[in-house]
């Protein structure tokens, strides 16, 4: 099976991640089919970066996004057009829906009673 993940770069503390598509059993660094993107958490804001034709393109083949990949393939756009074109898959990102909603739930300041 066919994968889209996130393969670590950079040094020691200072994380970098490049978007791959990789057969699931190669391990995180490993051999990988072609890199479609680029993530790094460290910069503010972070940035995303990740080719659209390539993605949809693997994601139409049936390469399934792991979920971090799948989230960063939502924020730039990516996962909503391919659910245009398949939507019985919605079902399989619900999650993306939970994620977002506690991530924009945690980022609001709590306020004092």
């Amino acid at each position: 099976m066919v994968k889209i993940r996130l393969r670590r770069m950079g040094a020691k503390g200072r994380p970098f991640y490049r978007v791959v598509v990789a057969e699931s059993s190669t391990g995180r660094n490993g051999a990988f089919v072609e890199t479609i993107g680029t993530y790094d958490p460290v910069a503010q804001p972070k940035l995303m970066e990740v080719k659209e034709d390539r993605a949809i393109h693997w994601l139409l083949q049936g390469a399934e996004p792991t979920e971090t990949a799948a989230y960063i393939l939502n924020k730039v756009g990516i996962l909503p057009k391919f659910l245009e074109q398949r939507p019985n898959q919605k079902k399989k990102y619900a999650f993306l829906d939970k994620r977002t909603a506690a991530i924009s739930v945690a980022a609001t300041p709590a306020e004092n009673a």
